[in-house]
């Protein structure tokens, strides 16, 4: 009876499990659709801009935020080319899968806490969801930084080693994609290290004095991380990741300490969920 019993929660996990996937997936096909079928288009209405969603397979959603990056992060007179004859329609899934991730965000850690939090103290649920937005708001602002300021320096760097040995400064579309979207996500990632700290902290797993002791493996855990995660396979692109992981490790450590003295004040300031 006894294993009987514990099958059967298995199975009502997995079952919950299942119904929270399936959720998630609603979210996530719905976004691809309207990404890989529709483009927005502005029009003019006596002197006024709207926005509108038309069916366009071809000039969809993902194909003009492709057509955006590469006008931003390329420098002029680079190329982009298809080396087979779906290389464009595997970046546009490329570029619609990223986008459907990222918009379905939130659902996935609705549902996904729906299904931990049960199994959790109270003490954990509320630091869980107290760190979810600022959790959120430290990804986006990573990817964005990563995006906007450090990848045009970066493709502009290569570009003058491309042009220095004679090279066309050129590359295929399915490299570039996937170059950028692996790029915006490590750096999204190391904008975490703070979150992940400071939650550490709070449950009272790791003090403070253990993440100011091992600060000299942060750093090699650093560019452990920049070298396998980071695009290319140079050091430059592995230190433009690790640097600010670092100094994210380090202003993790002055959270840290602030919030283990408001739990032993009493006074825990981040407590709060937001």
């Amino acid at each position: 009876m006894s294993d009987g019993f514990h099958l059967s929660d298995v199975l009502k996990h997995l079952e919950e499990l299942r119904y929270r996937f399936i959720r998630i997936g609603y979210f996530f096909i719905f976004f691809f659709l309207i990404f890989i079928f529709f483009r927005i288009e502005d029009v003019n209405i006596l002197g006024y801009r709207f926005l509108f969603v038309y069916p366009d397979p071809y000039q969809n959603v993902s194909a003009q935020l492709l057509a955006s990056l590469e006008t931003h992060v390329l420098p002029p007179g680079t190329t982009l080319f298809a080396l087979r004859p779906t290389d464009g329609v595997v970046a546009d899934f490329y570029v619609a899968l990223f986008l459907s991730l990222t918009f379905s965000m939130p659902a996935i850690v609705y549902h996904l806490g729906k299904f931990v939090a049960p199994g959790m103290k109270k003490k954990e649920v509320e630091t869980l969801f107290s760190l979810v937005v600022p959790a959120a708001i430290l990804f986006a602002v990573g990817a964005f930084f990563g995006l906007w300021f450090i990848a045009p320096v970066l493709f502009g760097i290569f570009n003058q080693f491309d042009i220095g040995l004679g090279a066309a400064t050129s590359m295929g579309i399915v490299n570039f994609v996937t170059f950028l979207i692996l790029y915006i996500v490590a750096f999204g990632l190391s904008f975490e290290i703070p979150i992940i700290m400071t939650g550490l902290t709070r449950l009272r797993v790791v003090n403070s004095e253990f993440w100011k002791k091992n600060w000299r493996y942060a750093v090699i855990a650093s560019l452990g991380f920049g070298m396998i995660f980071s695009p290319g396979v140079t050091g430059f692109t592995m230190v433009v990741v690790a640097v600010p992981m670092i100094a994210l490790y380090f202003l993790g450590i002055y959270v840290s300490i602030r919030v283990e003295r408001g739990l032993e004040s009493g006074d825990d300031e981040f407590s709060k969920p937001l």
